[in-house]
């Protein structure tokens, strides 16, 4: 047997009653809960916001010089009688106001010239002869730090035996050095 009771006029079982009651409790705790929460971030000093920020930083910067300077001797003239000539050349990491390059270089020479089967060429570095390959050498390196020159020295050596044609050969050969700053 049920129980009911007389509220207000009308009958209400006790079961209506106290779901009833039940959710009236769920929103005050969820109210109690929101509110506590909301005061906790008040109080926590707690806010989400975007900042905007402005420096200014003074730099003084130089862009680094690479120097590298190339020191040529008179041109040599070969000829069948004197068929052997030597050009005698420097590669310097300062120039003429003992400025030293403030980077580290590496550097290739490379020969300009057609040469025929006639025309012998040989680069040598503190006697030390060094190979070339499609008329070009390695890369060579060169510091920073302190002065420093590279002694070469071409040789040119004409062979007319090996010539075809009856005239001699009248060529340029011109002497090319490519530069590039070394690689951090």
């Amino acid at each position: 047997m049920k129980m009911q009771y007389l509220i207000g006029g009308d009958i209400i079982n006790k079961e209506k009653n106290k779901k009833f009651i039940l959710k009236e409790k769920q929103r005050e705790i969820t109210l109690v809960i929101v509110t506590a929460i909301v005061l906790i971030l008040f109080f926590s000093g707690f806010s989400i916001g975007k900042e905007i920020t402005n420096t200014n930083i003074k730099v003084n910067a130089q862009v680094a010089e690479p120097i590298i300077e190339i020191e040529n001797n008179p041109s040599v003239s070969i000829t069948a009688i004197n068929n052997v000539g030597y050009y005698d050349f420097i590669v310097k990491n300062y120039n003429e106001n003992n400025k030293i390059t403030d980077v580290e270089l590496f550097y290739t020479i490379e020969l300009i010239s057609k040469l025929n089967e006639s025309i012998s060429v040989n680069i040598y570095k503190d006697n030390q002869k060094l190979n070339l390959t499609n008329q070009k050498t390695d890369k060579i390196y060169i510091g920073k730090d302190k002065k420093e020159e590279h002694h070469y020295k071409l040789e040119i050596t004409y062979d007319k035996t090996k010539s075809i044609s009856i005239q001699d050969i009248i060529e340029d050969i011109q002497i090319k050095v490519h530069s590039e700053q070394k690689k951090i």
